[in-house]
């Protein structure tokens, strides 16, 4: 039995809305109320109903477009991430469509949805809400590539080694000559937070250092959590002489209160981050961090992902990149290294 084809006028009778409520919700464009937009998707959805244009797209086979999907378009750490991944798409003859979901898993389901109108040959996505089978189920419909988090070993997956980067920057707090290190995670529930957690863990008990839950915290990667944390961590007693942030917003964030309370850095704390934005070396300390190859992963999970569009064998698993750390103000003995 043949699927029924359903035009846009259908659509519309089947909905109640007009021809051109339709096309507004479609587009994205402004004029349609975000209830209705979503019951229009829903609907059409259910239908399995595919907009004209992106059916001449499906005709031709590919869109020459990659989506890139990424939770938080504010967040520092996706701008030479997004520069990588447009210079390699460009160089190939592909553009990107920029998708942010703006940490809502609605949002991005949204964009799976919008996937089966065929808007892009492919997904590069930047961490998800959606638990790992999901984003799993999702690779087996469109070709994907993840960037930075991990979900499966049935994913093509270009990262660091969070583990260890981590485990590193605990010993170079150590090294030094601080002792109660204290950890402020990112989102717990992404792999990335809890394998920089495990690392730092790790580093204190091959040090014979005790991981207090006193001198862990969980913030969310920005500014605010870093700023109100380290004060909470900064009331214990004894308070930490170090705070490794999982990021370097968080860190300026433990910079900005520490200065406030009264704390000297580096001498009477030191701050560490992670992922050398831009910004970790304008602040005052500038941040000692980790460093993390942005641009370079932007550039192979874009290769990968084009590569596996041009029907190339691609082995799945992790593709990781090197890390280091960059010494700088917000620690003592900034000219030791690994």
């Amino acid at each position: 039995m043949r699927k029924m084809k359903y035009t846009i006028k259908d659509i519309a009778k089947i909905t109640g809305y007009s021809v051109a409520t339709i096309s507004r919700a479609l587009s994205g464009k402004e004029g349609v109320s975000e209830e209705k937009r979503k019951e229009i998707l829903r609907i059409i959805d259910q239908l399995g109903y595919i907009p004209n244009q992106s059916a001449r797209r499906l005709r031709s086979k590919e869109t020459k477009n990659i989506l890139v999907m990424i939770p938080d378009i504010e967040n520092y750490f996706f701008n030479k991430l997004i520069k990588g991944i447009e210079t390699e798409a460009r160089e190939k003859g592909y553009n990107i469509i920029l998708g942010d979901f703006s940490d809502s898993q609605e949002i991005e389901e949204e964009y799976y949805k919008m996937m089966k109108g065929q808007i892009a040959d492919g997904i590069l996505i930047v961490g998800s809400l959606s638990e790992p089978q999901k984003v799993v189920e999702m690779s087996r419909q469109f070709p994907m590539v993840v960037i930075s988090d991990y979900f499966s070993d049935e994913l093509v997956t270009v990262c660091i080694d969070n583990f260890k980067a981590a485990y590193d920057a605990t010993m170079f707090l150590y090294k030094c000559g601080y002792r109660r290190i204290a950890k402020i995670t990112g989102k717990i529930g992404a792999m990335l937070s809890q394998d920089r957690l495990k690392g730092y863990k790790m580093a204190l008990e091959n040090l014979g250092l005790s991981s207090d839950e006193k001198y862990i915290k969980y913030g969310d990667f920005k500014y605010e959590s870093g700023y109100k944390l380290a004060k909470e961590l900064l009331s214990a007693k004894p308070c930490p002489d170090a705070i490794f942030c999982s990021n370097d917003e968080m860190a300026i964030g433990a910079c900005d209160a520490a200065k406030e309370l009264g704390f000297s850095i580096p001498d009477e704390l030191g701050v560490m981050g992670f992922d050398d934005i831009e910004l970790s070396s304008m602040v005052t300390p500038k941040i000692t961090t980790v460093h993390q190859p942005r641009y370079e992963m932007g550039k192979l999970s874009a290769q990968l992902l084009i590569n596996i569009l041009a029907g190339e064998e691609i082995s799945k698993g992790k593709y990781i990149l090197d890390t280091s750390i960059i010494p700088r103000d917000s620690t003592k003995n900034a000219n030791i290294t690994k």
